[in-house]
Order: C-alpha cells, then sequence, then structure tokens
C-alpha cells in the first residue's frame, strides 16, 4: 500500500467515516511504515508544524487524541517513539516538553541525564571546559529544554556538571552559589585555599598576604565570597590571611615539637 492510500484511509479514519483499520494494518515493518506516514501527515499537513517545533508543540495528547494511540500501543510505544519512528534520528527525548513517563528516573534516568548534558556541552553547543561554570546556569536548561534533567540533581548546576565531569570543578566557580556557602568557615577556608594557592599560585600565607589583590576575586569569579565573606573589604580579607598563617605556625611548631621529643 502506498502514502497516498495510507492517507486516504488515515483520513477517513479521523472523518469518522472509517471505524477501523483493517487486521493486521500496523503489524510488522510494514505497518510501522504505514504508522509513519501518518504521523508526518498528521503533524506537517493536518496540523501545519514546522518538523523542527514537533519538540516545543506536541505532547502525547496531540498524537493519542487523533487515532494514533491504538497503533502505538500495538509495539509497546510512548509517544517519543511514534515521532522517533517517523523522523529516525531527527530529535533527542529530552528535546520535548513532555518526555517519556520515568525517562529520568532511577539509576537508567541518572545516566540518560549525564548523557544529555555531556551531548549538548560537547556537541550542540561546544562549550569548553573552562568556560562551563560561567555558562552553565538556570538559563542553560531551560533554553535548551532539560529542565528535566535539572530537577534530578536538586536544581543545582553544580551537581549536575560534578556528576557529567566528576571531581573537575569546585561549587564556588559556578554564578549560582548557595547563599550559606560564604558564611561557612570551613567552606571559606576550603575555597581561600584552593584560590590562593592552587589559582594564583602564592607559595605561602606570607607572600598571598601581600599580594593578594581586589581583581583577583573578580578574575576567578569569587565575588561572591568577597562581598558576603569579607564584606567587600580587602582589609578582611588580609586579616583572614594573617590569621591562617599563624595558625599554620602553631601547627607547625607543635609538630617540631613533637618531633623534638620523639627523638
Amino acid at each position: 500500500m502506498n502514502r497516498e492510500e495510507v492517507i486516504e484511509m488515515y483520513s477517513e479514519a479521523l472523518e469518522g467515516k472509517r471505524r477501523r483499520f483493517p487486521d493486521g494494518f500496523f503489524i510488522g515493518e510494514e505497518g510501522k511504515k504505514y504508522l509513519a506516514y501518518m504521523t508526518r501527515y498528521l503533524l506537517e499537513e493536518l496540523l501545519s508544524i514546522k518538523v523542527n517545533d514537533i519538540p516545543l508543540k506536541v505532547k502525547a495528547s496531540t498524537l493519542w487524541s487523533h487515532r494514533l494511540k491504538s497503533p502505538a500501543n500495538l509495539h509497546g510505544w510512548n509517544y517519543y517513539d511514534v515521532i522517533q519512528n517517523a523522523y529516525p534520528g531527527k530529535f533527542k527525548p529530552w528535546e520535548f516538553q513532555q518526555v517519556p513517563n520515568g525517562y529520568w528516573i532511577g539509576e537508567k534516568g541518572r545516566k540518560r541525564a549525564i548523557q544529555a548534558v555531556q551531548y549538548v556541552i560537547e556537541v550542540e553547543v561546544e562549550i569548553s571546559l573552562e568556560d562551563i561554570p560561567s555558562k552553565i546556569n538556570h538559563h542553560f536548561f531551560k533554553k535548551h529544554r532539560l529542565l528535566g534533567v535539572f530537577s534530578v540533581f536538586e536544581q543545582s548546576p553544580f551537581k549536575v556538571i560534578d556528576a557529567v565531569y566528576p571531581g573537575i570543578f569546585k561549587p564556588w566557580q559556578f554564578n549560582n552559589v548557595v547563599m550559606n556557602c560564604w558564611k561557612d568557615p570551613v567552606h571559606i577556608e576550603e575555597i581561600m585555599e584552593w584560590f590562593l594557592f592552587q589559582q594564583l599560585g602564592f607559595f605561602s600565607y606570607a607572600e598571598a598576604y601581600i599580594k593578594i589583590q581586589v581583581k583577583h576575586f573578580f578574575k576567578y569569579r569569587l565575588t561572591g565570597l568577597y562581598q558576603r565573606a569579607f564584606n567587600s573589604r580587602l582589609e578582611r580579607v588580609k586579616q583572614w590571611i594573617s590569621m591562617e598563617g599563624e595558625k599554620e605556625k602553631r601547627t607547625r611548631r607543635r609538630l617540631e615539637t613533637k618531633r623534638d621529643e620523639f627523638n
């Protein structure tokens, strides 16, 4: 049966002139082909939806309300499978406003989420590793229709990226930092040590005390740390560095005393 014959039969069914399709009509590869004809006809011709707009405008109800649910059930398909059958390889599941039920749930869902984000970053958008902290935010997930992924990781850009690229980034590198991160002394110490010695390359607290500047915080996107932990005052930064330096000296002296006692 050619496409025109299939579409004529489908049109009759939609108009109520035909109650059912012939027995075995949707079975096998031939049946899948007929279903593809019908799906494309429905979306592109009957509903006048542009192919690129399908993820934004088509939901399960769009297909099911136009007599496509029974043939989909015959193959054990959800609505995305029906679209995939009609447009093989054209779309990704996460591009749709309504992803298949359970798509992001469980360990499989988590793996799909990781693969989806990695695909968008590396293939679709081509974001370099160094640009990820500045470009991956709430807007990124909304723009690329990845809000389902976002919910899997508690709406945290850092948690998503840490799952995709484990151990490469720190939470404070991202624009959306949890506010109390800048008030927690443990976090502040961890961040400052990373900042002073790994990023700025200082060899000691003494050197950091002399050379630290406000521009360093801006350069490494740590303005939140500067503003909230140190009240936007460089003298407070230096006070913290001085205290940490003294703490380090006391620790070193205790270790030397214990070593001398042991010897």
